[in-house]
């Protein structure tokens, strides 16, 4: 009877039986080694599948043929499998049905095998621990093919309830695996979503910076371009980084032509060379290089850079390169150079000024030996310069300066020295030497008067000759360890003198122009005085017409003083005008003459105006005061006026002459010839009056050239419309030939001489 035609009690009865003795003779190997623990030819003799499998690793030890039937392997390919390339589980259903078989206290487990051909086989698992001689414990299974056996209902039912088991279970870990994975999945989304945000944050945070960082990059490159200065940038390898619209310029490229290029690309080599090499001083030193150079633009000019090169560093403080900041100091250098110039020279001659001549006369007296030398030190002023600038222009003048000082300078030798002090001053230091004190004395006189010869020979500028004269006034020493100013204030003094002497001469200081002087500064204090003490006296001198009648008067001053008696005016006037006395004092004469104007209506009266009065802002409101107050007939009053004086600032002078000619006043040229007479400007201004003056007149008639300048100033004023009077008539020979050319207007001592106002006009009474 076979294993096939048994019923399912039977089969299941030997199945038992043969798991039961297989497990009797397992259970009596235990604890011998793997040889000895099985009969001999065990695994080829019995039938059922046997694995011999170690437990750490489930690597298939040992297979017998029923194995390799079974799963349709070799032995050889089932030696090199493992357990788990059979069973069609996963590791973790594995595991569950083993937890279970240990629950149940089974010694079994029920697994789908996978065959060699892909079919799976519903087995159970029987197993037992071995130990080899090695000590090593294996594990022995048995496995039986259940599957589509006819097994006991009670069998079924269990393997039935196992499988429910073990799906229920896994449908347990598959639901909390998905609830893990849902859990997973939306911790995932929203750390997607969270990581999205800030990754949609960051970017509007960096387009905001971004956009920040183009304002601040266009502000920074406008305010580099607005900058003056030439502004580069370089890396360490002498690359040009960038650079400002100033510095473009200078190299004559763009800006983004330049970046990328080194300085040999740029410049000459020698240029390069040398840029490089302060380059290398900065990486070096990382410290600030400082330097002042001339540099040549590409438009050919060359200017003074005051360069800086300093170290390029990051946020990070990292070197990067160097930063260079050069700036244009040609007009600051070329200030400097002039105030410096200017600080001792003069910058119409470029002689030296005041202090630098003041060096110089310190370094030359101290070279000079005392008993052996002789210093002199002298101020020159130009005899009426002032005339040639009033009738010719500053410009004018200035020419004739330069010129002047040439001709000084080629006068003197080599430890001399020549200065302006501003003006027509010029001041000298000459030096004789060699001779005892008399003989370079007799020396230096005779060096003194060739300057003044010199200066008196014509000068010519373009196509006109000047003829100049000179006044100077020099203080001489042998005593080199005296102060300068102290010899500049004798030299000023002496100069005083030569002009009182009539001027063209010179003087040497001498102690007795000291006492002069003083008296000169006590005589301004006692003017000062004069006006409010009433010391001023009004004098009159008569004009008279061919009939010999007074027509009228000139006003004339005189100062009475109590202790020094009546004192001419040739001594204060000019102190006056040198002071500023001379504005209150001519008021005084006005309104004195105005006044009497009202008593004797049928005289006119002329009163010289000074040329300081005349500019004075308010002169012609002063007039008009006066008249007022005093009640005075305008038509009867003649201004006395210079030259010079209405030449100097013609528009000025012009404006004020017709403002007060349309009151009624005449004006009259004063001293005419003695300056630069304009025909034009005679033409233009509002003249009724020409003055023959007294030079012209006092020589007459013997002298030709006075009497045909006399006759020519006749023709002048006979076709320019205007009366003419001669001044210093004092003889019947000079009235004769005065009347002979039609001069019929007299002034002078033939017809009386000043006298006191009051004194005149009692005198003048029908």
């Amino acid at each position: 009877m076979t294993l096939k035609k048994l019923s399912r009690t039977t089969k299941t009865l030997l199945v038992g039986l043969m798991l039961s003795g297989l497990g009797f003779i397992l259970t009596q190997a235990a604890g011998q080694s793997l040889a000895s623990q099985l009969p001999a030819r065990f695994f080829e003799e019995y039938g059922a599948v046997m694995l011999v499998i170690e437990p750490s690793s489930g690597r298939i030890r040992e297979a017998n043929r029923a194995a390799a039937n079974f799963y349709g392997y070799s032995i050889q390919q089932l030696q090199r499998m493992s357990i788990q390339d059979i069973n069609a589980l996963d590791p973790a259903d594995v595991a569950l049905e083993r937890e279970l078989a240990r629950r149940e206290n089974r010694n079994y487990f029920v697994f789908p095998h996978r065959l060699a051909n892909g079919e799976i086989r519903t087995v159970e698992v029987y197993s037992w621990p071995l130990v080899t001689d090695d000590g090593e414990t294996l594990l022995f299974s048995v496995i039986l093919d259940i599957t589509g056996k006819k097994i006991a209902e009670a069998s079924v039912l269990e393997y039935k309830d196992r499988l429910e088991r073990l799906a229920e279970s896994r449908y347990q870990q598959l639901l909390t695996t998905q609830k893990l994975i849902n859990r997973i999945m939306w911790a995932t989304l929203l750390i997607q979503l969270v990581v999205i945000t800030l990754l949609i944050w960051n970017i509007l945070i960096r387009r905001k910076t971004q956009r920040s960082l183009l304002e601040k990059t266009t502000m920074l490159e406008g305010l580099l371009n607005s900058i003056p200065d030439l502004i580069f940038f370089k890396n360490k390898a002498g690359v040009y980084l960038g650079c400002n619209a100033q510095f473009a310029r200078y190299v004559g490229k763009k800006p983004q032509d330049i970046t990328g290029q080194t300085d040999y690309q740029l410049f000459d080599n020698r240029q390069a060379g040398y840029f490089h090499k302060t380059d290398l001083q900065v990486l070096a030193g990382q410290q600030q290089v400082h330097t002042e150079e001339w540099t040549q633009f590409p438009d050919g000019s060359e200017r003074l850079l005051d360069k800086i090169k300093a170290p390029l560093v990051s946020s990070n403080n990292e070197l990067i390169g160097v930063l260079g900041v050069s700036r244009d100091i040609t007009e600051r250098y070329q200030t400097e150079q002039r105030i410096k110039f200017l600080a001792y020279f003069d910058p119409l001659t470029n002689l030296p000024n005041r202090y630098l001549f003041q060096e110089r006369f310190v370094e030359t007296c101290n070279s000079l030996v005392r008993g052996q030398a002789l210093a002199a030190l002298a101020i020159l002023d130009l005899d009426h310069f002032k005339n040639i600038n009033d009738a010719l222009g500053h410009n004018k003048g200035d020419e004739l300066l330069v010129a002047i000082a040439r001709r000084l300078n080629n006068l003197l030798r080599d430890n001399e020295a020549l200065a302006r002090f501003g003006g027509d001053e010029f001041v000298l230091l000459l030096v004789e030497q060699g001779g005892d004190a008399d003989s370079c004395a007799t020396l230096m006189d005779a060096r003194i008067q060739q300057f003044q010869n010199t200066l008196a020979q014509p000068l010519r500028l373009g196509e006109s000759e000047f003829l100049l004269g000179s006044s100077l006034g020099a203080s001489f020493t042998t005593s080199f360890d005296r102060s300068f100013d102290e010899l500049l204030k004798e030299a000023d003094i002496a100069l005083y003198a030569a002009k009182e002497a009539g001027r063209s001469t010179w003087r040497r200081f001498v102690p007795s122009m000291q006492a002069r002087v003083e008296s000169r500064f006590e005589l301004e204090g006692e003017l000062r005085k004069a006006l409010d003490l009433q010391q001023l006296r009004l004098y009159l001198q008569p004009k008279t017409n061919r009939e010999g009648q007074v027509y009228g008067t000139e006003s004339l001053v005189r100062w009475e003083h109590p202790e020094k008696g009546l004192i001419p005016p040739d001594r204060f006037i000019p102190l006056a005008e040198d002071t500023g006395m001379i504005l209150p004092l001519g008021e005084w004469v006005l309104k004195e003459t105005l006044q009497l104007m009202t008593e004797y209506p049928q005289l006119s009266f002329a009163v010289n105006i000074s040329p300081r009065q005349f500019r004075n802002p308010d002169f012609v409101a002063r007039i008009k005061t006066l008249i007022q107050e005093t009640g005075a007939n305008p038509q009867r009053l003649t201004l006395e006026v210079t030259e010079g004086l209405l030449i100097t600032d013609f528009n000025q002078s012009s404006r004020r002459m017709l403002e007060l000619q349309q009151l009624g006043i005449s004006f009259s040229i004063d001293d005419f010839g003695t300056g630069y007479s304009s025909l034009s400007y005679l033409k233009k201004l509002p003249i009724n009056e020409l003055k023959i003056d007294r030079s012209f007149v006092k020589d007459l008639p013997e002298d030709s050239s006075d009497a045909l300048l006399v006759e020519t100033m006749m023709a002048v004023a006979k076709h320019l419309q205007l009366s003419v009077v001669a001044e210093g008539v004092e003889t019947q020979a000079q009235r004769d030939y005065l009347y002979s050319v039609d001069c019929n207007l007299h002034q002078g001592y033939f017809y009386g001489k000043p006298e006191p106002a009051r004194q005149l006009l009692e005198r003048l009474k029908p």
